[in-house]
């Protein structure tokens, strides 16, 4: 485990998607022997994952088991996709994620302006597709990032940032790292904005054990882990709706389980994916 508590975390998988990021922000690579590369500065972590949704999973996993003291982080993953027919180089937030294995489904909480102009679906695939058949962008990794990410962090702060970089115009065999970094390069000041905004965003979020979850606590009893699954559950309650109360009138729980999938269902209409 490493003494260090950063702010935000970037993950992506390949290292010309990385290069234009490292030099632009001097992070250094960590001198410890890692499994992933690993850059870092005072506030920003940078992880290097490889290719594939196994790759990115196990990447966001361990790095931020070695960084145990950051608490709510920004979880961002950055890098390009292919489009059907958006332009080469263009920005896109993902508003909603696909695993096209398991058909599991995510919803980043959009909780902010975001600076990119347009956000879109995006789906996730186990290889790469040149049929370009539909409207969502298409990446191998964000999926696996996002369903590991919700477990370290609140969901209005996990995020996936794309750039186009093929289309059924430009194909998959038209890339190379000089493209990528030169795209990726284009692109910083809106990966710094999207940093500026979830950190304000953050900031805003509350990080301590509120009245209301101090008060369901003491009506039923929880075990450590379904505790702490209710205090993520608060706060994201408390994040969306920007009030600590919880109408729970005319409802009846005969556990914690129950409240907690009262919970869980009452946030799925929100557009959170727990």
């Amino acid at each position: 485990m490493i003494d260090f508590a950063p702010s935000t975390f970037i993950f992506v998988a390949l290292p010309c998607e990385a290069k234009p990021l490292i030099q632009a922000w001097r992070l250094k690579k960590l001198p410890q022997k890692q499994p992933f590369a690993i850059y870092k500065n005072a506030d920003i972590v940078l992880v290097i994952s490889g290719v594939g949704k196994i790759a990115m999973a196990g990447a966001v996993a361990y790095t931020l088991a070695q960084f145990p003291e950051a608490t709510q982080p920004i979880l961002l993953n950055f890098g390009i996709a292919g489009h059907r027919h958006q332009a080469l180089g263009s920005c896109f937030l993902a508003d909603k994620i696909t695993d096209a294995e398991t058909q599991r489904r995510f919803y980043p909480q959009l909780a902010f302006d975001a600076l990119c102009p347009t956000t879109l679906p995006l789906i996730t695939l186990s290889s790469a597709d040149v049929e370009y058949n539909d409207e969502n962008l298409r990446d191998m990794e964000a999926a696996a990032f996002y369903e590991i990410a919700v477990k370290f962090s609140s969901s209005e702060l996990i995020h996936c940032l794309k750039v186009v970089s093929d289309n059924a115009e430009s194909a998959l065999e038209k890339i190379n790292e000089e493209l990528v970094m030169a795209w990726v390069q284009a692109r910083i000041a809106d990966v710094e904005g999207m940093i500026a905004v979830l950190t304000t965003l953050r900031g805003s979020l509350p990080t301590s054990e509120s009245a209301l979850y101090k008060q369901l606590l003491e009506q039923f009893h929880f075990t450590a882990t379904n505790a702490a699954k209710l205090h993520t559950l608060v706060n994201r309650w408390q994040a969306l709706n920007h009030s600590a109360t919880l109408d729970l009138a005319g409802t009846k729980f005969e556990n914690a389980r129950a409240l907690l999938a009262w919970l869980e269902t009452q946030l799925e209409k929100h557009q959170y994916y727990l």
